[in-house]
């Protein structure tokens, strides 16, 4: 077959197609992942007769053989050797050094997105990472279980050739996904050899960051094998280490302080005497509160805990990455391709506060808690704490807990743990995030004569998240605080005697605050200090194993039609896909609503509670999901060589899910025109459309943990599925002009897209916001009926006490939301200077400027949450993170002999904060300039050295009023480091 390939396009060997296996047959395919990595070794014995390498032009984007990458499509390309030039950048650093990309995660995910640490993800245009489609090779890859696209830290870096970017809705080729545009990850081909990498990372108040990859590849005549493995390590950087992400409260009181702290505030019941005098209600704060590190904002506000000196600004991770793939010619016309991989990281143990705020009370009757408002817990005068504060108190506050017996603590004020840290580890809470994917692949390629060639491969991907975040079960707190607890109090057993034991929830029980340094010198006693195995054994993990999988069958047949146009033949591609998208849930015992449904279950067995929150202080309870859909959808598309300056393309797609999903149809054309021969045009206009998760269409629910401005701390927010979720479509339009001559090279593209129901959430906050206000005391909606449907979304105490202070949690939903409209500008230029000092410098810019990003008005039952606004440089407004207007970055590069030398600038513009905690005047993030340099040296024998140093000025992040006090979608954590790499080639 001939192409109409333009005289500028450069010539790459495309990888073999590939293919997949049934989820049920995992075990098989481990096997087939084992028996893959094996041909490496084993092949090189099969040698065969010759075969002739075919070199085609490849583009994401099209299945049209021939299409160049600077036709009608906007495809960005980036190879190992650019990524070897910006020093070797992680893949989270080179995911957010693309400037069409927003919002990316792997810098710091505890507040950004739970759960999900150690993850990266590619959010093209700051639309939500679900809008771009990620492949590998051409192939779809199963999803995150976390619901944030594709998990690109499980993608094996030592194997990848190339990287190219498609900034074009692609729905009419790819299908469901590819909204925003289409990135695909392309690995080596006709490697011989082994070769071998490695980089250290030097940053200051950490242990640093280190990586090693190897790879090796053989070619015979007939066929070739690669098999590649990778490592990386991330070390832990606490927040202390740098003087900005701790700050007073008067600087950032959203920097990680709650009103729910330890030492706690504790309160004293209405008593009604024998004689009948009554003596009010009363509340004291724990005297020990300043010796641990704890402050009050105002007279009575009990005792603040900045909790986020017990975090980190990154986790310890560790990545591991192996892969293989087999390729082989079977006769003349036939081609086979096998790959696999298996990659996991694993955060073993992220950070977080000693303990959570408390949302439900026990509800054990013997303690006195029924009748009390929730969530309370009885702290009775035998606690051996308690006892041991009544000298600090002042006269009044002892007479009336030693009439009364006993205290109140209340979650709205009050945490088990806090300042004082976690006996357990000697300072916060330790959670576990391990996530693991494999992914087979095979596929057969080949000609029917002359004029038709067809692909079919079957891709079986899968991901798996093992998620255990340690949280107090209600009823064990309550039994400690009454001297009841520890794994070997026996039923009927004694307050604090035969292996019965009291948890002291008080200041006396802790030595001092271990983030801080600060020491209790006021009244630690350690007679007092709490046994290990109690809190061991109030603490239990909730937790989950969530599986994601897609299993994809794809055929695919192209060619040219015996019919010609003024431009030459025309090119056409037609062909079909089924998929068959899978996501599991296996919960733990104590999560299980089905297991554990109310507090006091584990009790007395009680499954019918009115509102089931399950058994823990904080989280809710998590049901068993396995979840399946088919998705059928068939394609064709023409290319169309008008004139030999004019082509066109035209695709269509019919994509099936079935059910209440539906059916689409979406139809693109493309259009190029070369009106110079150093200027040419392109354009394109479709639609496409993305289908709901189907985790969202469950009526379900999970909790996430929110700062809440009206409370002044976190607050849990239950993000309920939604049945009648509706597929978004949104129309797309590319306009855009390629410049290039001699060694001057630029483009400009305007891209646009336009939204009818996009699938996103409510925003749990600004419900809070709209009904409550934003700072404690604002007026309430309690008592107006137009607001009536919205305050059946709240939690309170109990049944009619309407206040923000009464408010325990918030149903969220995922919706259908209002329309959005989005537009913008990329650029990007380069100029080669020859000659220059005997060497060659190339210098150069890209960027990219968010022109609109307009979202039409959201009301939720009834009652208006946000005006319709232009959220184009905002962060916190349209419920995808920070949206700069501006990201971009320019470069100079210059090589000499054996010697090269780049220094890139990159910039990221500032946002408003319109986020309603936020107040007026402490809205402004500032933008963030960085410099990087970095220097190469060619050695002998193939090998290569590269020292760089990263943001060279050691720039600080800007503040944002946000808990690590910046904004990890703007700003980098790690300040000035040092990389050293080294790669060397074995023969």
């Amino acid at each position: 077959m001939k192409s109409n390939r333009s005289p500028w396009v450069r010539r790459v060997r495309t990888s073999r197609d590939v293919v997949a296996i049934n989820r049920k047959l995992r075990d098989g395919v481990r096997g087939v992942l084992a028996g893959s990595l094996l041909l490496g070794s084993g092949a090189v014995m099969a040698q065969q007769a010759g075969v002739e390498e075919l070199e085609v032009i490849v583009v994401t984007g099209s299945y049209i053989q021939g299409t160049a990458e600077d036709a009608a499509l906007p495809v960005d390309v980036f190879t190992a050797d650019d990524l070897q030039m910006q020093g070797s950048p992680t893949m989270v650093d080179l995911v957010k050094s693309i400037p069409a990309v927003q919002g990316v995660l792997g810098e710091s995910n505890q507040f950004g997105s739970a759960q999900s640490t150690g993850s990266s993800n590619i959010n093209l245009r700051g639309i939500g990472a679900v809008r771009t489609l990620v492949l590998m090779n051409g192939r779809r890859i199963a999803g995150s279980p976390t619901g944030n696209g594709v998990d690109t830290n499980l993608l094996p870096m030592a194997a990848i050739g190339r990287i190219e970017v498609l900034k074009d809705g692609a729905a009419a080729t790819y299908g469901s996904d590819a909204v925003a545009g289409v990135v695909n990850f392309i690995t080596k081909t006709n490697v011989e050899g082994l070769s071998l990498d490695a980089s250290y990372s030097y940053i200051d108040g950490s242990d640093g960051d280190y990586h090693a990859n190897a790879l090796w590849g053989h070619r015979a005549d007939t066929w070739n094998v690669l098999v590649a493995a990778g490592y990386r390590h991330r070390s832990e950087l606490n927040t202390t280490e740098r003087d900005w992400a701790v700050r007073s409260y008067d600087e950032n009181p959203q920097g990680g302080y709650s009103g729910f702290g330890n030492p706690g505030q504790y309160n004293t019941t209405a008593l009604t005497r024998a004689d009948g005098t009554v003596d009010a209600a009363g509340s004291f704060r724990d005297p020990g509160c300043t010796a641990l590190g704890g402050f009050e904002v105002l007279p009575g506000d009990g005792c603040r805990l900045q909790y986020i000196t017990f975090d980190n600004l990154a986790e310890r991770e560790e990545h591991y990455q192996l892969y293989s793939e087999f390729n082989m010619d079977i006769g003349e016309k036939t081609a086979f391709h096998l790959e696999a991989l298996y990659a996991v990281h694993d955060a073993p143990e992220e950070n977080s506060s000693p303990s959570y705020g408390p949302q439900q009370g026990a509800n054990l009757t013997q303690t006195r808690t029924t009748g009390l408002l929730s969530p309370n817990y009885i702290i009775p005068l035998s606690n051996p704490g308690l006892r041991a504060i009544l000298p600090l108190l002042d006269a009044g506050d002892r007479a009336d807990v030693v009439e009364r017996r006993f205290v109140v603590a209340s979650g709205l004020q009050w945490r088990p743990l806090g300042n004082g840290g976690n006996p357990l580890t000697g300072e916060g809470k330790k959670d576990e995030r391990l996530f693991d994917g494999f992914r087979v692949s095979a596929g057969l390629n080949g000609e029917f004569g002359p004029d038709i060639g067809w692909d079919t491969a079957v891709t079986y991907s899968e991901n798996t998240r093992e998620v255990n975040t340690p949280d107090i079960l209600a009823y064990r707190l309550q039994l400690a605080l009454n001297g009841l607890g520890g794994p070997n109090c026996a039923p009927g057993g004694t307050a604090g005697q035969g292996g019965c034991l009291f948890f002291n929830p008080f200041s006396n029980a802790f030595a001092g605050n271990p983030s801080t340094g600060a020491v209790n010198n006021l009244n630690y006693d350690p007679a007092l200090a709490n046994d290990r195995s109690v809190v061991d054994w109030m603490f239990e993990d909730t937790g989950a194993t969530d599986t994601s999988s897609t299993l994809a069958v794809d055929l695919v047949f192209n060619g040219e039609l015996p019919l010609s146009l003024p431009g030459g033949a025309i090119g056409w591609a037609a062909g079909g896909q089924y998929r068959d998208e899978g996501y599991e849930r296996e919960v733990n015992y104590w999560s299980d609503i089905d297991l554990n449904p109310c507090v006091d279950t584990p009790v007395n067995g009680n499954m019918g509670c009115t509102t089931q929150f399950g058994v823990f202080t904080f989280f809710g309870p998590q049901r068993n999901q396995d979840l399946s859909r088919d998705v059928f959808g068939v394609f064709g598309e023409v290319n169309l060589p008008l004139l030999e300056s004019l082509q066109a393309q035209v695709a269509l797609r019919y994509e099936d899910y079935g059910g209440l999903v539906g059916s689409t149809t979406n139809p693109k054309i493309s259009l190029r025109w070369q009106a110079l021969d150093w200027l040419a045009f392109r354009g394109s206009a479709g639609s496409t459309f993305r289908g709901p998760q189907q985790t969202q269409l469950l009526d379900g629910f999970s909790t996430t943990l929110v700062y809440t401005g009206v409370n002044r701390g976190y607050k849990p927010y239950d993000n309920y599925g939604n049945p009648d979720l509706k597929p978004e479509e949104a129309d797309t339009f590319n306009f855009g002009t390629i410049v290039q001559a001699g060694n001057f090279k630029a483009s400009l593209d305007y891209w646009r897209f336009n939204f009818e129901n996009p699938i996103g959430t409510e925003g749990g906050t600004e419900l809070v916001a709209t009904f409550f206000g934003v700072n404690p005391g604002d007026p309430n909606r309690c008592n107006d009926p137009a607001y009536d449907a919205l305050q059946t979304r709240f939690t309170f105490t109990t049944a009619g006490a309407c206040s923000a202070a009464a408010l325990i949690r918030t149903r969220v939903d995922v919706i259908n939301g209002p329309e959005e409209k989005i537009s913008g500008l990329d650029a990007s230029l380069s100029y080669l200077f020859e000659g220059v000092a005997g060497g060659d410098l190339l210098v150069g810019a890209d960027g990219s400027y968010t022109l609109k990003y307009e979202r039409d008005a959201l009301f939720v039952e009834g009652v208006l949450i946000q005006e319709k606004d232009d959220y184009a440089g905002t962060r916190g407004g349209a419920g995808t993170g920070s949206l700069p207007k501006l990201r971009g970055s320019t470069y100079l590069d210059y090589s000499l002999g054996n010697h090269g030398l780049r220094w890139t600038t990159r910039y990221i513009d500032g946002v408003t904060d319109v986020r309603s905690s936020v107040p007026d005047g402490r809205r402004e993030i500032g933008s963030f300039l960085t410099h990087d340099l970095v220097y190469r040296l060619e050695l002998p024998a193939e090998t290569m050295l590269t020292a760089s140093v990263i943001n060279l000025t050691d720039r600080d992040p800007p503040l944002a009023l946000l808990d690590l006090s910046y904004d990890p979608f703007i700003g980098n954590p790690l300040g000035r480091y040092f990389k050293l790499a080294f790669s060397k080639k074995i023969y």
